[in-house]
């Protein structure tokens, strides 16, 4: 049974059933916990609060059962899920998009069936609508002229894709901004549409911020949370209809860089008196221009109503050993491999943190990974893969064993005069 705070001092409790959920069938119940249970249904001791909830008289609406005077909705699981790809689309992530783009038809077909081997066997009960969008990590440069950001003010945006590369044979663009799949649906047809919009392309900005792509995608313009000038999140405008307010969100970030959202657009300019040094190594040399990475630990959660129906991706540039089953973000974090140190031979640029299929390198995710820890913290599920293994196969497994983790129960709580 899952309690939740609701209506100052009423609770939300879940039945599993209507008949005999006021304790009117005689069965006894054994007291656990403050709450008393029996046979998978609840009844109320003397713990609750009778001036709240032994005053409700009112007849109980269908769907609803009766406890201890209060009418109950009974529970529901969350079985909507809208997942969020915020794809790199700088130069160096074009064969990882393709990768990525390898592994859709597999990942649909699981999301599906609930099967995650293709044993034949489902592993876990499978959302009934699976939303799926993509944003970039464009995100401007506030404004400069700086190589590769084209769009310099707000790049991207945030704006859910409508194609991606239109280069590739086949990918066209829709009039919609998000698919929308279902148990039935071809997921080979599925895969191969969304596969075009994963492969976002290679003309994107240079200075990544996947962070800020994520939480502007999916923070509605009511949040105080205000993004690069002064505006607000799309969730309930530009990429309306995408989020619901009862399914899982997953975001899934696919970058071979660290995060560059920044807090003072001046970063930027080449020509500032506050932030010396080269552009490429700004993000670096500048740590406190970047916004907080609390600023997304508490902004992603702040978009779901209980933490376990967030889930939060990363595939960017951890080692491959590190992206194993059971070693945790802590020891990401510590791995010499990991830390942010000029390169010996390169002095102008980091030193990499792994080497890619193509023989191009990434480098440390920290941030990305640390933003993973905090959430972890406080109950949404996480995993962080590398963008280096030979394909995206074991990242896109984890994912789904992420997915297939998830167990929320909804309930709209107690009837009861306030």
């Amino acid at each position: 049974m899952k309690t939740a705070a609701i209506g100052g001092a009423c609770l939300a409790l879940v039945c599993s059933g209507i008949a005999g959920c006021d304790g009117s069938d005689g069965s006894e119940c054994a007291s656990e916990g403050g709450w008393r249970r029996t046979c998978g249904r609840a009844c109320v001791d003397s713990s609750s609060d009778p001036a709240h909830c032994g005053a409700c008289d009112r007849p109980c609406e269908t769907g609803v059962c009766r406890l201890g005077g209060c009418c109950l909705r009974l529970a529901r699981r969350a079985d909507e899920l809208d997942l969020l790809f915020v794809i790199d689309n700088s130069g160096s992530v074009w064969e990882q998009q393709a990768s990525l783009a390898e592994q859709l038809p597999r990942m649909v077909t699981a999301l599906g069936t609930g099967d995650l081997d293709s044993d034949g066997e489902r592993d876990f009960e499978p959302p009934r609508s699976v939303h799926v969008g993509v944003v970039t990590s464009d995100m401007g440069v506030g404004g400069f002229d700086i190589p590769t950001c084209e769009e310099a003010e707000l790049g991207d945006d945030a704006i859910l894709l409508d194609a991606g590369d239109l280069s590739i044979p086949g990918c066209v663009p829709g009039d919609y901004s998000f698919l929308d799949y279902r148990p039935g649906y071809d997921p080979v047809a599925f895969a191969e549409d969304l596969g075009c919009m994963v492969r976002a392309g290679r003309d994107g900005c240079g200075w990544e911020q996947p962070l800020e792509a994520a939480l502007k995608a999916v923070t509605p313009s009511t949040s105080p949370t205000r993004f690069a000038m002064d505006t607000t999140g799309h969730a309930d405008g530009a990429n309306v209809g995408f989020m619901r307010q009862d399914a899982v969100l997953a975001v899934v970030l696919l970058t071979d860089e660290d995060d560059c959202s920044v807090a003072d657009p001046e970063l930027f300019d080449p020509s500032s008196g506050t932030y010396e040094g080269g552009l490429n190594l700004r993000c670096f040399d500048h740590p406190a221009a970047a916004h907080p990475v609390a600023r997304y630990v508490d902004g992603l959660l702040a978009v779901k109503e209980q933490p376990g129906q967030l889930v939060y991706a990363v595939i960017a540039g951890v080692p491959a050993d590190l992206a194993a089953e059971g070693v945790g973000n802590e020891e990401i974090l510590a791995d010499d491999r990991m830390q942010q140190v000029l390169d010996d031979a390169d002095p102008d640029r980091l030193r990499s943190s792994c080497t890619k299929p193509d023989g191009t390198v990434a480098y440390p995710p920290r941030r990305m990974v640390e933003v993973a820890r905090g959430l972890r913290d406080r109950g949404a599920q996480t995993t962080v893969q590398s963008i280096c293994e030979a394909d995206l196969a074991p990242a896109v497994d984890a994912v789904l064993r992420a997915l297939a983790d998830v167990d929320v129960s909804l309930s709209d709580g107690l009837l009861c005069p306030l």
